[in-house]
């Protein structure tokens, strides 16, 4: 078993918040080569490979307009170990049994950190 670096997966998961903050919560998309490498691995099936791809997802998904004032998501769980970083929060959806009402899912976003970047990403839209 090798030893951990709790120095490096500290600031693997300051990478990872920070990331979340501005790109997503603030929606600042000139902010993303700050975090996200350009060859950056995408297992979600929504969204294609690469960081230019990952910006005119967001673009299409959160709004391609300036960045704003924001919150930063209420994370149930924030780990990391060794060069992943794990982020967990409730996200509100539709309720499909239940039409105009809201259900609450888990969510999970996992990230590989290398070098100061987030180079991979996997989320609960897996297949």
């Amino acid at each position: 078993m090798t030893e951990r670096n709790l120095t490096t997966e500290a600031a693997n998961k300051q990478i990872v918040l920070d990331m979340w903050y501005h790109v997503i919560c603030r929606r600042d998309l000139a902010a993303a080569p700050r975090y996200i490498a350009q060859d950056y691995i995408q297992h979600s099936p929504s969204t294609g490979q690469g960081l230019a791809a990952l910006i005119d997802f967001l673009k299409a998904e959160l709004g391609g307009g300036e960045p704003r004032e924001a919150a930063m998501t209420p994370f149930e769980l924030v780990m990391a170990e060794g060069d992943l970083v794990q982020l967990m929060f409730k996200r509100p959806i539709p309720d499909p049994h239940r039409p105009g009402e809201t259900a609450h899912v888990w969510w999970h976003d996992s990230y590989r950190v290398k070098d100061g970047l987030i180079v991979e990403h996997w989320d609960s839209a897996i297949q």
